[in-house]
């Protein structure tokens, strides 16, 4: 090669080099923090906490490494966050690991003021990483007086006109919308959001939502329209604010009242169970845009409105998260087209027709099908679950509804002008729009499918609230559903704004006595709840705190949770809790309710005596751990039979639940346990009897005992009565029976209840899993990886992102050999149990390319891994943060 060309390939090449991204070549040690979050939020709009908390994620080249200090920048400007001052908060360089729930420590936040931050930190070595993206959250209004309005209604349709005599630099809409809303500006829509607001319980609290309208608006005249549904108000009521910056500095502000107009629009009714019917002819064009002649309207009328709190909405919102092409149609009747969507599904079609003026197409929703093709809803009861397009006659026309959701796979369409084809309809998937962070899969294809019945389970009984079924005349916040299904949920979602939201409905529906409520809002069911219900308060409080570390979660709901344990104490004579509703429910096998209620109670108590540990309260902690001792005693009293062998009428659920509770004494452990797996192996032929109550706790109660084989057995059992069983029967979504029911009965084909395998398949199968330290292991700071070898499974991959990072383990099963793959979060660091094939000798084991086990001792050596021992047929390796590879191989 000439020399010339040497030159020039040298330096294309150093130039090329030189302009590589640092994400394509990340830089050696500490990287700048990513998935910058506040108040578990990425850049929120609107939020009204005066203290939020910000987190995020360590990046690092190296193992076993951490944070030892961050600085923290909260800036007023955005310039001035880009020459390193914050004139809001500088941290300066905090000496601490954390990197999540770090609270905010400056100067006080204004009402409707945007700040930006960023963050870097220190590690372990005391080097400086890069300074993260800067990230920026909004105050939203922060004092009821900020509302300048007030609540108008009156009409389904509610607009106004304004003049600004200058563009606007800077403008945000506060808007409350009740029962659900729709905001125009200018002829367009806000937002993605649907069926907003979330559903409160409205005498205590409503939320409200901010937006960005800067872009929307325009010097001269603009418009402003919102279109009211009733929702679960069973009313319409509207408080609106915009408030606007003009290029001069003036400031404007738009608020609903008296002289706003409204007008009953197109859609003539909407109901959440009953659906929506929209007249086409009664569209009034322009409407929401400037230079519409109102004068046929009449003036918004005044409404009373809820008087209790108005708070930001600070969650993800219910949105059209995906779109479904029809599988099949079929013609089973003259006029009637029943289109199959190949999965059942929350949401609503949109429909595209051309037709006649006047023409109605009614559109009929469910789940199940006839043989003769006919759509089956006799399992949707009352509900009328249809929506009715009215057509207008002007060319082809577009529908979707607004104000309402149904549950379904068929889609009955009668009425349509002509022929319909399969792209007639497109079904619209909605839910609240959680991120997924979790993923499992198994080489038993079964676990697959029923991951997947369990991810569309929960996704579509998501609806600001955890309902228990999407289609029926119910779709209520029931505490059971919640309470079963919340650490699933965990490891499958982001779900740390939502269950903060609910657990503060939660506390607004519960009464000065303590008492709370079957479901949240309360429509159905009782006040006290079942035992088995009310524990949601306690449990998802906890869990908040085992997942993400939210110790302010523990200290806002302290005086509550104590109020409610306090009431069940006033419930249990002789520290026995025996008054119950409903038990084990939809069991096989009928466990008594005061069984149920007595084991929730001890639980109930035992999370407070936590949580007043975690909280520092040392003597609530010594009085309600003495409490629980009592519990224990009076419930072992009560329900263990003199031989001591099975709790209660021995079924899986009494056993189970008393083993999970770790309730049995240690002489009973081994007779209690034979009982629990002889019912299932012999009495049951390896089948579940349990309801949704107990089958929570039977797999993991199997897997502490050893018997994680038997687990899977069940797991992926396909015969009558099983999670498999659905799946054989073609079910998309989780069944509300083991049956197969699909007459007029209480028998839902999308319930999430007996999704709470789902958390097993993470923390049994691939073994992910927290410390055992319940108060210093929270939020993933300390790990345990202990997956499970069982029968005929190959291979698990699962992966979770935490609130510290990912956390990842996959594992492959040879004959004499097994390969694990862990990764660790930085900041955190984990026990790795490398399982080993019963009577395997001669063992070796490797992590990548240094051996760390031979000869039955530690080898010394492997960067991150700090030492090992073995332990009842594992190896538990100490490691730091990092991604390892290890490799078990023996005779």
């Amino acid at each position: 090669m000439p020399q010339f060309t040497k030159v020039l390939c040298h330096g294309t090449l150093l130039l090329f080099l030189s302009c590589l991204s640092p994400l394509a070549y990340p830089q050696a040690g500490p990287q700048r923090p990513a998935d910058l979050r506040t108040e578990y939020l990425t850049d929120p709009l609107g939020i009204d906490v005066l203290q939020p908390r910000f987190s995020w994620v360590l990046g690092h080249s190296e193992r076993d490494e951490g944070q030892s200090a961050f600085q923290l920048l909260v800036a007023s400007r955005r310039q001035a966050l880009d020459r390193d001052e914050g004139d809001q908060w500088d941290s300066g360089k905090s000496a601490s690991p954390e990197s999540a729930q770090v609270v905010y420590n400056g100067k006080p936040l204004g009402s409707g003021r945007t700040y930006y931050w960023k963050v870097r930190y220190w590690d372990r070595q005391g080097r400086p990483s890069p300074y993260s993206r800067t990230a920026q959250f909004e105050m939203g209004l922060l004092a009821r007086e900020e509302w300048k309005g007030q609540w108008i209604g009156g009409a389904n349709q509610l607009r106004t006109e304004f003049q600004l005599p200058e563009n606007a630099v800077r403008a945000r809409a506060y808007i409350c919308g009740l029962g659900y809303y729709e905001l125009r500006i200018n002829g367009r829509k806000l937002g993605n959001n649907v069926l907003d607001p979330a559903w409160t319980t409205y005498e205590k609290r409503v939320l409200y939502a901010t937006y960005d309208v800067t872009s929307h608006l325009k010097r001269g005249a603009n418009a402003v329209g919102v279109m009211l549904g009733e929702g679960w108000y069973k009313s319409r009521a509207l408080l609106l604010q915009m408030n606007i910056e003009l290029a001069g500095g003036k400031r404007i502000t738009v608020a609903g009242n008296a002289s706003w107009r409204g007008h009953s629009g197109p859609i003539t009714s909407d109901s959440v169970w009953d659906g929506e019917v929209y007249d086409a002819r009664l569209e009034t064009a322009g409407w929401d845009q400037p230079g519409f002649d109102s004068s046929s309207w009449t003036a918004a009328q005044e409404a009373k409105g809820p008087q209790g709190v108005i708070s930001a909405q600070m969650m993800p919102a219910i949105q059209v998260v995906d779109d479904t092409v029809p599988v099949g149609l079929s013609n089973p009747e003259p006029g009637v087209y029943v289109y199959d969507l190949g999965q059942n599904m929350s949401g609503w079609v949109r429909l595209r027709v051309r037709g006649p003026r006047g023409s109605a197409v009614k559109m009929r929703f469910s789940e199940l099908i006839y043989e003769n093709g006919r759509i089956n809803r006799d399992n949707i009861r009352e509900a009328k679950s249809r929506d009715i397009y009215i057509l207008s006659g002007e060319g082809e026309e577009t529908y979707e509804p607004r104000f309402t959701y149904h549950g379904f796979r068929y889609v009955e369409v009668t009425g349509f002008p002509g022929t319909p084809g399969l792209d007639s309809i497109r079904g619209r998937v909605v839910h609240t729009n959680v991120a997924t962070v979790g993923s499992f899969a198994a080489s038993k294809q079964v676990l697959n499918q029923i991951q997947k019945l369990i991810v569309w389970s929960q996704l579509t009984n998501l609806f600001s609230v955890p309902t228990d079924c999407d289609q029926r005349n119910e779709r209520q916040g029931w505490m059971g559903d919640a309470q079963v299904t919340a650490e699933e949920a965990m490891m499958n979602f982001d779900m740390a704004a939502f269950y903060t939201n609910f657990i503060r409905d939660i506390h607004d529906a519960q009464n000065p006595d303590g008492t709370i409520t079957d479901t949240v809002p309360h429509r159905y069911g009782s006040r006290p709840a079942d035992p088995a219900w009310g524990t949601a308060y306690p449990q998802l409080c906890w869990y908040m705190w085992k997942q993400y570390g939210d110790r302010r979660m523990l200290d806002e709901n302290y005086a509550g949770l104590k109020q409610y344990v306090e009431f069940l104490r006033s419930r249990a004579p002789d520290n026995v809790l025996t008054y119950s509703y409903y038990g084990d429910w939809v069991a096989i096998e009928h466990t008594p309710g005061a069984y149920i209620s007595d084991g929730y109670y001890y639980y109930d108590v035992w999370i407070l005596q936590q949580i007043a540990r975690v909280l520092g309260k040392s003597e609530d902690a010594q009085t309600y751990g003495q409490l629980t001792e009592q519990i224990k005693d009076a419930f072992n009293h009560r329900f263990l039979n003199p031989e001591g062998d099975h709790y209660s009428n021995g079924t899986q659920t009494a056993n189970a639940m008393a083993l999970f509770l770790k309730l049995v004494p240690e002489k009973s452990r081994s007779a209690v346990a034979g009982h629990l797996t002889n019912d299932i192996t012999y009495t049951h032929n390896t089948h579940i009897t349990t309801g949704f109550i107990g089958v929570k706790y039977l797999l993991p109660a199997l897997t502490d005992l050893g018997r994680a084989d038997l687990a899977y057995e069940l797991a992926s059992q396909t015969t009558y009565p099983s999670w498999g069983y659905m799946v054989q029967k073609g079910a998309t979504t989780l069944w509300e029976l083991w049956e197969e029911k699909t007459g007029p009965s209480m028998n839902s084909h999308d319930h999430a209840m007996f999704g709470s395998v789902g958390s097993w398949f993470y923390t049994g199968l691939a073994g992910i899993d927290l410390g055992p330290d319940e108060v210093a292991d929270a939020g993933y700071r300390h790990i345990r990886v202990q997956p499970h070898i069982v029968e005929d499974l190959r291979w698990v991959s699962a992966t979770s992102d935490t609130i510290r990072g990912r956390v990842s383990s996959s594992w492959t099963h040879n004959p004499g050999s097994i390969a694990l793959d862990v990764e660790i979060p930085v900041g955190s660091d984990a026990k790795v149990a490398v399982p080993a094939e019963i009577d395997m000798t001669d063992l070796t084991i490797r992590e990548g390319d240094h051996v760390v086990w031979e000869k039955g001792h530690f080898v010394p050596g492997d960067p991150g891994v700090s030492s090992a021992s073995a332990d009842h047929g594992n190896f538990v390796f100490n490691v730091g943060s990092g991604h390892y590879s290890f490799k078990l191989a023996g005779e």
